[in-house]
């Protein structure tokens, strides 16, 4: 089997990460690497013998790469992916996939004209307790959805935004909803599916950086679901909630983990005696209530899941797809990067991205399937900046007129103090 040669763009914090598991990759043979800060990338490029640019352009027309990573700051990811793109080369790029759904949209158009592959680490797909859940809605345990409660909640203090590329909407493209819970959106539109309205509201309660600090949304998705959404980087870690009810149960994490870890996740899911559709029907009292049946699900003792615990090889490949992970080859034992008991998320994007590329198919988060995920996000931001609800697809035009208003400052977002 033939080697994709590979280049990353952008070689300090993850980039570090995406070098070295290049490097590794069976399949992959790391030729360049690039980084404005010359000095940086020289030591990078010397460590993994080898080519160095400042300037990805040169790295293009020298013709060396098949698929890059491209792990630079947010503003620069739709500028540098489309180039790649035109280039007729692959691209698996950090999130978020672009500040806006119109370079989204640019992105996955280049892509396909040009037959290329597009991949996104969007890697909280990959944690043990979403998988779970997913498996959970798709074998319809808790019936047709109706409800959704989701909070993400976390702290960050005036230090975290001493870069320019997390502080300004120009760079960053968004605050809480870019920087840190785009995780969490790109997970709620992977499990209960497309949004089709929003109404929001933002603001800014904390920080002097420019962008939001705390968002509140509420979202009806085209399946019918109402979600109530609650965002912030103003609180500790220590107690966020998701939901998800349907017809026939509700699934319950009380107390998230998996902002950086799930590995402690407890699940809970409550299952009824019939569907609600029915009983509310068929009870007779006017305070009657469903009876609900509840059981703790240890992600620990999961058969289906243990392979994500202990090890990560081929022979599991074939259990994983009951919970619907593509299958993938390991190199966790031959990396020793990553604790056993903690999932090799990356690894596992960037393997389905390269496989893509040489076995035909698509990544497990690729182009298309994270676009809902960007255009959410700027769905709230525009309701709540232009105060009114947003329809699904959101208009293009509008919020890039949106977005250049924030970024030149004629519009900030609301300050609470």
């Amino acid at each position: 089997m033939r080697k994709i040669r590979y280049a990353v763009i952008g070689t300090k914090g993850i980039g570090v990460l995406h070098s070295y598991l290049a490097k590794k990759h069976e399949n992959v043979e790391l030729v360049a690497l690039v980084d404005i800060d010359e000095t940086a990338v020289k030591e990078q490029a010397n460590k993994h013998r080898v080519r160095w640019f400042t300037d990805y352009r040169d790295l293009l027309d020298a013709g060396i790469v098949d698929a890059v990573s491209i792990a630079t700051p947010h503003h620069l990811h739709s500028e540098i992916g489309l180039a790649c793109l035109k280039a007729g080369v692959h691209i698996f790029m950090e999130k978020p996939f672009a500040n806006r759904v119109s370079e989204a949209d640019a992105m996955i158009a280049a892509a396909k004209v040009n037959n290329l592959k597009i991949g996104v680490a969007h890697q909280y797909r990959t944690y043990r307790s979403p998988q779970k859940i997913k498996h959970l809605i798709e074998e319809g345990a808790i019936g047709k959805i109706s409800r959704i409660l989701w909070s993400w909640v976390e702290f960050r203090p005036e230090s975290y935004y001493r870069d320019r590329w997390h502080s300004t909407w120009q760079h960053s493209g968004g605050g809480v909803l870019m920087n840190q819970a785009s995780h969490d959106l790109d997970l709620i539109c992977w499990l209960i599916g497309k949004p089709k309205q929003v109404s929001a509201l933002i603001g800014n309660q904390l920080h002097k950086a420019e962008i939001e600090d705390i968002v509140c949304a509420n979202v009806l998705f085209e399946n019918g679901a109402f979600g109530s959404l609650q965002l912030t980087i103003n609180q500790p870690r220590g107690y966020s909630i998701r939901q998800i009810a349907g017809d026939k149960g509700i699934v319950v994490v009380q107390d998230v983990q998996s902002l950086t870890s799930d590995r402690y996740d407890r699940i809970l899911l409550g299952t009824y005696e019939d569907r609600l559709s029915k009983m509310a029907i068929d009870l007779g009292g006017n305070h009657d209530q469903p009876k609900t049946k509840w059981q703790t699900l240890d992600i620990k003792k999961d058969p289906n899941l243990e392979n994500l615990i202990r090890q990560w090889d081929r022979q599991a490949s074939q259990k994983l797809k009951e919970i619907k992970l593509l299958k993938y080859p390991s190199l966790l034992q031959r990396l020793g990067l990553l604790k056993k008991e903690d999932p090799p998320h990356h690894l596992i994007l960037m393997d389905s991205f390269i496989d893509a590329i040489l076995n035909g198919g698509e990544p497990i988060v690729n182009g298309e399937n994270t676009l809902p995920t960007i255009e959410l996000i700027n769905a709230i931001i525009l309701s709540a900046l232009r105060n009114k609800t947003v329809d699904f697809p959101i208009d293009r035009e509008e919020y890039d007129s949106l977005f250049e208003e924030l970024s030149s400052r004629a519009i900030e977002v609301p300050i609470f103090r």
